[in-house]
Order: C-alpha cells, then structure tokens, then sequence
C-alpha cells in the first residue's frame, strides 16, 4: 500500500517535470537556431517539423531527468509533511521505498532504449535533411561520408567516403564489407556501379582462413542508392551494431546507447538513495540540480576520453558505474 502510495505521488511530478525539461531543451533548440531561421526565411512549417523531428531527442534527455526531479519532489513533500517520519516510526525500512521507483525507472528505461534504438535515428536522418535545406535551400546532395548500409540478405556495407554521381552509383573510398558468412573485405577504393560495389586490390578475412588478395572483386548490391545515413545517430540499431565490427569509431556510440538507457535506472536510484536521506524538504532542489549536474560532467568527460582514445567504447559506461556505486553505498546505509 505504501509502495503504491509512493507511485503516485512521483507520477504527477514526473509528468510536469518532463514537460519541463521537453520545454527547456525545445527553447535552446530554437534559440541556438534563430539567427539561422531569420536570415534563411525559414517558414513556420520548417521550424515546427524540426521540432518535430528533434523530439525523439529531447525525450531522451527529459525522461530521466524528469524522474529525477519527480523522485525528489515526491520526497521532499513527504519531509516537509513529516510523512517520512511517520514511516521510520512505523519501524518501516526506507530501503522498502526503493522498490517502485527502481519499478518505474525500468519501464522508463526501456521506453528510452527503444527510442533511442529505432525511433530517434529515423528521426535525426529527417532532422539532418532539413536542417541541409534550410542552410542550402535544397536537399542533401554531393559527398557522403561513414556511409552505411545493410541490404536484406547481403551483410552490411561501409564506405569512409561515397562520392555519387547521377547514375545512381559512385566513387568509394575506406571501404569494409562484411558478408552474411562472416567474411569481411576491406579495399581502400572502389566504384559503384552496375548494381555491385566494385573493390580494387581489396583483402578479405574469413573466419578459419588466411586473407587473400584480390586485384578487383564486385561484391552484389542495389544498384541505387538506399536512404542517407550521415551520422551514427541516424543509424537504426542493427544497422549500426553491423556497422560497429568494422568501424572502430562505432562502437562507442553503440556502447552509449545502452549505457543511457540503462543510466535511467542509475539516476532515480541515486535520486531516491538521496531523497530517502534528507531531513530538509529545501536540500531535495539542491540534490536535483547536483545529480544532474554531475551525471552530464562523466557523461560529457567520457565522450573526451574515448575521442582521444584515452578509453575504449565502454567507457562510455562510466556515469553509470559511478551513479551505481554511489546508490549501492546508499542503499546500505538505509538497511
């Protein structure tokens, strides 16, 4: 009863403090872009469809925080109305409390990962597109670059560089191929054209075999050209875990992915580890903005060091570990 009782004194919170965060990324988002909207003309139509499509974003930043705040103004009223007091008096363990905000965060956290997984890179290759338009007045077009690709049944194909011409093929340039039967080609040129991808002096690695050297080799593929992929953002989850065998740069932002999902959970249990060990109602706004504050600094410092390979791409794992480890400390000191 209790636990419930708890549920639905975070869920109104958590709903106005991720209206919130929604609110003021969507305001920096449009503020950062207003000199560009004026000076291009751009219509009301523009802006609202790239809000549209920045949304998935912004989700994924307000769903944790706004559970963060909820946890802790939940909290903070229950301290201000003694209620919390009531509870240690009853002899009730606060470690009891845990249970249905660890519930809510693993809902949320899936919400998050399967948005981040497939909704949000749908809708960054749309926002990318439009964004081109808007500086350049027209579609994307000219050189691609850490292009993608995984044709139904032909493994998954990269290029460092694409340079496409109007016949629907193009210059390749870093390219890795890796085939359905774990064969993995690698040539640092080739062409596009006649629904192949045409390697020149290409290698290729078979699992249990030598490599073998080939002058040139086509390996099948559509002959057109399938959706850009600019960015590892826009990259669907399978797309970009193929895509993480061959390009080392992937793999971080693939590690992130489930790192910030998972995140949601390491934030609302520090937040209630904090919550359940005020005894100021006012410390509960404090914690919010320190909890945020902190997780966003290793967030951001683990971003530097896997750029400077200072670590690998787990290290995109760091705030939550250090977010775990504070809340598991906490959690015992409730027991």
């Amino acid at each position: 009863m209790l636990q419930r009782y708890l549920l639905r004194e975070i869920l109104t919170p958590y709903l106005l403090g991720t209206l919130l965060f929604i609110g003021l990324v969507t305001t920096d988002l449009l503020s950062s872009l207003s000199g560009v909207f004026l000076s291009r003309g751009t219509t009301w139509t523009q802006v609202g469809e790239l809000v549209l499509y920045r949304m998935p974003y912004t989700l994924g930043v307000a769903l944790p925080l706004g559970l963060v705040f909820a946890v802790l103004v939940a909290l903070a009223r229950w301290i201000r109305d003694s209620e919390l007091k009531a509870v240690y008096a009853a002899g009730i363990a606060p470690v009891r409390l845990l249970a249905p905000v660890l519930g809510l965060a693993a809902f949320v956290a899936a919400v998050a990962w399967v948005n981040a997984g497939w909704v949000k890179p749908e809708a960054q290759a749309r926002y990318d597109d439009l964004i081109y338009e808007i500086y350049y007045g027209h579609a994307p077009s000219g050189v691609l670059t850490n292009a993608a690709y995984a044709p139904q049944g032909l493994g998954v194909y990269y290029a460092r560089r694409v340079y496409p011409d109007d016949a629907g093929g193009g210059r390749l340039q870093g390219v890795r191929v890796v085939t359905p039967d774990g064969a993995v080609w690698s040539a640092d040129e080739g062409v596009w054209k006649d629904a192949n991808w045409v390697l020149k002096n290409a290698w290729k690695t078979a699992p249990g075999a030598r490599p073998e050297f080939w002058e040139t080799i086509p390996l099948p593929f559509p002959s057109r050209f399938v959706e850009k992929k600019t960015t590892y953002e826009s990259l669907p989850m399978a797309e970009l875990r193929e895509l993480a065998k061959v390009d080392p740069q992937a793999r971080f932002p693939l590690q992130r992915r489930h790192a910030d999902a998972v995140g949601v959970i390491a934030l609302a249990w520090l937040a209630a580890v904090v919550g359940l060990s005020l005894r100021e109602a006012a410390w509960a706004f404090v914690a919010v903005v320190l909890l945020i504050f902190g997780y966003y600094v290793l967030w951001t410092l683990a971003a530097q060091l896997a750029r400077f390979a200072v670590v690998g791409p787990y290290g995109a794992w760091l705030a939550d570990v250090v977010y775990f480890a504070l809340a598991l400390a906490g959690t015992r000191r409730l027991l």
